[in-house]
């Protein structure tokens, strides 16, 4: 083999070694932070655990993305059809704080049964219903938390297309019931750390009423994303929402925290309004409850 015996220029030499010296400055700094970044990675929330389900299959067609579109930002939260055009969310994700107002219905796209993708149906809203008394600037402090809902008025009936949930207004008797027999509730979001598929917690337990029953707490794995998710209760009826999913480390009283939903029974009168005012002959049962339908279209 012949090497050439001309030398290799002289600048050829020097930007080795700055490159060296340089690989060498990077190396001496990257590996304490490569620590500190992969135990924050390790402590980090998570909801791995929960179960990936078939988003375009009933009951879980009828849950979806709450995506707001602003000028110059994007987010989501979760929703859940509850009726053919009323979806239940957090008051939070429809706010913007920047401008401290909530945002444009038009700006604002319920996507059912999204998936990778992929969708069952989707619609704008035309109207939203806040909380009268959220409080945006407060945002998630702790006296915020009972009035973070919100119903969106979609402009096309989808739950037709894609089904709608049953819900149940829970009293504080039958709640103490279902936790003296350790009945499990689920609850099904779309978590930031997997934004685009579905996953379901099956093994939540509901600790109790918060204050005077304004508020639900939860053992519910969450993230952000899952803002706004329902809570629900298998029965023979299908799913119900009891409440949605509202925050997560909420402090207490007592040094402990918690996450927190909102219960459906206290937002039960506006629901129906909403319901009976988009749909003909809605049909509710005695009991605060309404069961749930799946695809008639």
């Amino acid at each position: 083999m012949h090497f050439s015996e001309h030398p290799l220029p002289q600048p050829f030499f020097r930007r080795c070694h700055v490159v060296l010296i340089l690989w060498a400055i990077g190396l001496a700094f990257a590996l304490p932070f490569r620590n500190v970044y992969a135990d924050s990675i390790a402590n980090a929330p998570s909801t791995l655990a929960r179960t990936v389900v078939d988003a375009s299959e009933y009951p879980w067609s009828a849950v979806g993305r709450v995506n707001i579109s602003g000028v110059s930002s994007r987010s989501h939260c979760t929703g859940s059809l509850i009726g053919e055009r009323i979806v239940l969310t957090a008051a939070h994700c429809l706010y913007f704080r920047p401008t401290k107002r909530y945002a444009a219905p038009q700006l604002i796209n319920f996507v059912a049964g999204y998936q990778r993708e992929k969708y069952v149906a989707h619609s704008t809203a035309i109207q939203i219903i806040p909380s009268p008394n959220f409080n945006g600037e407060l945002w998630a402090d702790p006296s915020n938390m009972e009035h973070d809902w919100a119903i969106v008025i979609l402009k096309d009936p989808i739950g037709r297309k894609a089904g709608y949930l049953g819900f149940q207004a829970l009293d504080a008797e039958t709640l103490k019931q279902m936790i003296d027999t350790k009945q499990y509730f689920s609850l099904a979001g779309y978590p930031k750390d997997r934004a685009h598929v579905i996953s379901v917690d099956n093994a939540c337990r509901i600790l109790g009423f918060l204050g005077h029953g304004e508020l639900l707490s939860h053992s519910c794995e969450i993230v952000s994303g899952d803002s706004g998710a329902p809570i629900a209760i298998r029965t023979k009826s299908g799913l119900q929402v009891i409440g949605l999913n509202s925050a997560t480390n909420v402090p207490l009283t007592d040094g402990t925290v918690t996450n927190t939903a909102v219960p459906i029974y206290t937002i039960l009168n506006l629901v129906e309004r909403a319901i009976r005012h988009t749909e003909m002959n809605a049909v509710f049962t005695p009991n605060n409850s309404r069961e749930g339908q799946g695809p008639v279209e």
